[in-house]
């Protein structure tokens, strides 16, 4: 099983990748309203690859990337040119902080995100609390955990939040390897794809029941 110690960094190891995301859905008479939010974060010595993104229900995908960074720095805190984000233990399997202030795109096509992420520069600080809600449980080089996100992110035009159901994984010696062989279809899918340093495109989607995601 793994130790408190297993969630901070392996200093042994060549690559070592955290992720987290959460989501929420809210129904009136009328419409379902889906919102869902990731952090990715993978360190490979010195230097690293950071995404963040944000999916709404009737509005363009918000998109943050910063591929083979540098600005590594104690722990899992990162200050590459123009934006910062930390990512923090506060309890080990039960309690994690993670923030950031950077400057995202928001992509109307969201598969523009494993090209070209050209779209319209925003502002954005996002403010995530993860929450256990079941011990950690063994995969392939780590571990994935259940719990719960409550989430605060600024945005130009006022400041979104939300509760809900989270997940999380944490592998080392390897790179995350999204799972899924197939992906959903239907109008009513959020799609929040992303790129990799080597341009590998992952196709990410939120569904009723989370994310999936698989290399493209």
């Amino acid at each position: 099983m793994p130790t408190n110690a297993d969630e901070l960094r392996h200093a042994d190891v060549a690559v070592e990748a955290w992720w987290w995301w959460g989501w929420s859905s809210a129904a009136d008479d009328t419409t379902r309203t889906t919102t869902g939010v990731f952090v990715g974060l993978e360190l490979r010595g010195n230097r690293f690859d950071y995404w963040a993104g944000l999916v709404r229900t009737g509005a363009p995908y918000l998109y943050v990337e910063e591929l083979d960074g540098r600005g590594l720095r104690e722990g899992l805190e990162i200050k590459p040119p123009e934006m910062w984000a930390d990512h923090s233990c506060d309890v080990p399997h039960q309690q994690w902080s993670l923030g950031n202030e950077a400057h995202g795109v928001l992509l109307d096509d969201p598969l523009d995100a494993m090209r070209r992420p050209y779209g319209t520069p925003v502002p954005v600080t996002f403010d995530i609390e993860w929450y256990a809600a079941a011990p950690p449980v063994e995969i392939a080089h780590g571990y994935q955990q259940t719990g719960e996100v409550d989430v605060r992110i600024e945005l130009t035009e006022g400041v979104l939040a939300f509760e809900g159901p989270a997940h999380r994984v944490h592998v080392w010696g390897v790179p995350y390897r999204p799972a899924a062989l197939a992906m959903p279809a239907g109008d009513d899918q959020l799609w929040a794809p992303y790129r990799r340093h080597d341009q590998q495109g992952v196709l990410q989607v939120l569904t009723a029941t989370g994310f999936l995601g698989r290399f493209a």
